[in-house]
Formats: C-alpha cells, structure tokens, sequence
C-alpha cells in the first residue's frame, strides 16, 4: 500500500507530456484581447441588439409584448373617446366649454 511520502514523491516526479507550442494558449488570449477591444458604442452597439433579435425566444417575446401594448393602449383611447362622445351627446354645452 502507497504511504503519502510515497504518492507525494511520485506526484512531485511527474512530467505531463505536451506538445510544445500547439497554438492553443495563444489563440484563446488573442481571442480574449479582441473581445475586450472591441467597441460595444455606435452602430456596432446597435447592430448587437438588432443580432439579439435574431433568436426566436426573444423576437416572439418582444413581439407578443408589442403586441400586448398596442392593444392595452389601443383600448384605453377608444374607451376615453367612447366617454367622450357620450358626455357631449348627454350635454351639449360641454362642447363650448371644452373649446376653451
């Protein structure tokens, strides 16, 4: 049975066996840096949020949301038009005094 100075030392003597030089490491910082440079202002900030919309999930979100809106919206004028025109057809004196 291996006592731990034993696995210690045999740890310590152990030499991964790599490639030299595959490219690796360098390809993943220069991947990093170009990430970290790259501008997230202006017409590429934009085109970002505009690629954001280019996944389902979200474009049926934001469109059902939209859509939602409009609607709510929608229904509130013609209510407030609807009272509107029935106020004026019961007394039609308010319409002088809402010239004003």
């Amino acid at each position: 049975m291996n006592t731990d100075g034993e696995l210690s030392a045999l740890l310590q003597g152990w030499q991964p066996n790599l490639k030299s030089e595959t490219g690796f490491n360098r390809s993943v910082w220069s991947r990093i840096e170009a990430g970290e440079t790259s501008p997230s202002t202006g017409l590429y900030g934009l085109f970002s949020w505009i690629q954001l919309f280019a996944v389902p999930r979200v474009a049926v979100a934001t469109l059902a949301v939209a859509l939602f809106g409009g609607i709510l919206i929608g229904g509130v004028q013609a209510r407030s038009a609807q009272e509107e025109r029935y106020l004026l057809s019961q007394s039609p004196s308010m319409i002088a005094s809402s010239d004003r």
